[in-house]
């Protein structure tokens, strides 16, 4: 993606540099995006857990009846408590990441949304055991939910590699101003005579051999 916009340089008080100088036109090249790289490492990780998590525990409490003050209980899955509830909220986590992976302010705004509701979700089950009568969690869980919040919430102020090229007039390099000016040499006027004075010698040797 390319961005067109002038740019005005600083002007030194010690140089005579006209109105034009300080104005450039610059084209500013997008780069690559470090926003997307967590998404993708964290969206997978989330994602590809919460899938092999449902092989362990699909039980689904009634939302009806549990929500939001019942004692959901499941099964460990490398560590984390787990059901059903707790493999969707993951599984819903990790494709929104992977979904903002594929523009930069994208993946940046998904990072919050996601990076709060883990958060949230952290909160909650260290306060209640549980997060709202539905989804079993356990220290591990807790444990998981913060970390993956804490690094998408940084991952916000990932910057973007850009670069700004010249266009146009300012693409042309500067003359040289100030003391050391370098001005160029005028033609000399007796240069085309003297480069004529040979044709001019051979020319008398002709006429007076002859």
């Amino acid at each position: 993606m390319q961005l067109r916009r002038r740019r005005r340089d600083a002007v030194d008080d010690d140089r005579d540099i006209t109105r034009e100088d300080t104005d450039r036109d610059v084209i500013v090249e997008h780069g690559r995006s470090y926003a997307k790289g967590p998404n993708l490492i964290v969206g997978s990780i989330l994602l590809a857990y919460g899938l092999a998590g449902l092989l362990t525990n699909s039980s689904f409490p009634d939302a009806s009846s549990s929500f939001p003050h019942a004692d959901p209980t499941g099964e460990s899955w490398l560590g984390p408590e787990v059901n059903g509830w707790t493999n969707f909220f993951t599984i819903a986590a990790g494709g929104l990441l992977l979904f903002g992976a594929a523009q930069h302010h994208l993946a940046k705004v998904m990072s919050l949304i996601v990076g709060c509701a883990l958060g949230a979700c952290a909160i909650i089950a260290l306060v209640d055991g549980d997060v709202l009568g539905l989804a079993a969690a356990n220290g591990w869980s807790e444990l998981g939910w913060g970390i993956a919040a804490g690094v998408l919430l940084l991952n916000v102020f990932s910057p973007r590699a850009r670069r700004e090229r010249p266009v146009g007039a300012a693409a042309a390099p500067r003359e040289r101003t100030g003391r050391f000016h370098r001005r160029p040499t005028a033609p000399s006027a007796e240069e085309p005579a003297t480069r004529r004075a040979p044709a001019a010698t051979g020319g008398r040797e002709t006429q007076d051999g002859s």
